[in-house]
């Protein structure tokens, strides 16, 4: 087979996102006959048809929704190779590509920070040539907040080496069979709503009437597979009601100041919990209502015998030595 060129993958992985080669190009800002003429060199290369031609657009076929996929992670490497070029040119650093969901990673990036400031490897190259460390390779964190969803597709294409991530789903089907997730540490959640609402009667395993909340607005998330929301959702249909969302939003301090305003009810994690005295705070039983934080990486694949390249085994130690301190750092809420 001859050789791909990434133009032919940029252009499919346009059109199966906008639907059309006319928009496909607009998207790229290249013309249509160029969009046209890298999709025809990729279908040529790989032997098969990977669009469904339509007057109403073009949608990839079975084997083009395969290379897409593929185009995805390969495009997805492509630019993290430029980025870590473009890192190791201007610090001679090699960067670990951390993704965390907002309220995890808001309570562990910073500790994880400092943790890593205690590894040679973290510190800056005037710090190690202070500390006549010049053989050692530097390693960058980069950090992204997103979505759960987001960050999932991230870690498949290769753009992230490894993220924290929430699950109350004990098998965890959530996660691909490409990753491999490894629990940290579990929070309790707890019900808040406004003190307004008055007392809330619980059962005799610690289960608060849902009942009563029939008819007040739920607060979710933006990210409409949050694990918390689903849990609320299965609590609150056994209970007999579909929950009512009014508000979505992932900023638990807002959260919290919408429930004070009696404006809403929400199920909160332990490390996001308000003293506000206007909220009423119910704690769920810890077996059958807790949020899992889990530490997700790409699985392994076996490489051979593989020759040596000081840059990436400066970059698998960084990516161990970030492991070994998010275990270091969550230790304590275990």
């Amino acid at each position: 087979m001859e050789p791909l060129d990434t133009r032919g993958l940029t252009a499919l992985r346009a059109v199966a996102d906008t639907g059309s080669v006319a928009a496909a190009a607009a998207a790229l800002q290249w013309s249509q006959p160029t969009v046209n003429h890298h999709l025809r060199n990729l279908e040529r290369a790989l032997g098969a048809t990977l669009l469904d031609r339509t007057p109403r657009g073009s949608q990839p076929t079975t084997v083009g929704s395969l290379v897409v996929t593929r185009a995805v992670e390969i495009l997805g490497l492509c630019q993290r190779l430029g980025a870590e070029v473009a890192l190791w040119r201007e610090s001679q650093a090699v960067p670990v590509r951390i993704g965390a969901v907002p309220t995890v990673g808001a309570r562990v990036i910073p500790r994880l920070h400092d943790q890593l400031q205690a590894r040679p490897r973290w510190q800056t190259r005037d710090a190690a040539v202070a500390g006549d460390r010049t053989d050692v390779l530097t390693a960058a964190l980069d950090v992204t907040m997103d979505e759960h969803a987001k960050l999932v597709s991230r870690l498949e294409s290769g753009d992230l080496d490894l993220a924290l991530l929430v699950s109350t789903d004990l098998d965890r089907t959530w996660i691909p069979a490409t990753l491999t997730a490894a629990h940290l540490y579990s929070e309790r959640l707890f019900l808040c709503v406004p003190r307004s609402i008055g007392p809330i009667e619980r059962d005799s395993h610690g289960m608060p009437d849902l009942a009563v909340l029939v008819s007040q607005t739920w607060a979710f998330s933006i990210d409409p597979g949050d694990a918390i929301d689903e849990v609320v959702r299965s609590f609150c249909l056994s209970a007999g009601f579909e929950p009512r969302v009014g508000m979505r939003m992932d900023d638990y301090a807002a959260i919290n100041r919408m429930i004070s305003a009696g404006l809403a009810v929400a199920m909160i994690p332990e490390s996001s919990l308000s003293t506000d005295p206007d909220i009423t705070v119910i704690p769920m039983p810890l077996s059958d209502c807790r949020r899992d934080v889990l530490l997700v990486s790409r699985s392994s694949r076996p490489q051979g015998h593989a020759r040596h390249d000081p840059i990436v085994d400066a970059h698998n130690s960084a990516i161990a030595e970030v492991v070994a301190d998010v275990r270091t750092v969550t230790r304590q809420w275990r």
